[in-house]
């Protein structure tokens, strides 16, 4: 990814930017990944995530949660801060789409009876464009 060289700061800012919300605000109740519908097929919860992102430990390339979120945005209703997850989840799907990212092929989805529909058909929203 060669065109995104960000500290952790402007990683920050960025998202503060896109989203109008603090990430460092977060206080890691893990209401968000309590109320995720896909949590648990995510590499990184929503609450791990948000952290992730104070800490400046994103590495766009890898991360797959950004594809698994269905955008249901629940985790923005419930969230006692104020930090909205499910935007810096949209912010970082945008950084990581603008920087040569590609979306996970579905052969890459841990797709099993478990597996809800829905993130079967986000999924394909956000990978056809």
């Amino acid at each position: 990814m060669a065109g995104l060289r960000l500290t952790p700061r402007e990683l920050r800012e960025l998202i503060r930017e896109y989203t109008g919300r603090e990430v460092t605000a977060c206080m890691q109740c893990g209401l968000c990944t309590a109320v995720c519908p896909v949590a648990s097929f995510m590499d990184l919860h929503p609450a791990a995530l948000v952290r992730a992102v104070q800490l400046g430990g994103v590495e766009l390339p890898k991360l797959r949660s950004i594809w698994i979120c269905v955008s249901c945005m629940t985790c923005v209703d419930k969230c006692p801060r104020d930090v909205a997850p499910g935007l810096v989840v949209e912010t970082l799907r945008q950084l990581a789409l603008k920087n040569g990212v590609e979306p996970r092929a579905y052969s890459q989805l841990p797709i099993d009876e478990t597996t809800p529909s829905i993130l079967l058909v986000t999924y394909s929203r956000k990978s056809t464009g």
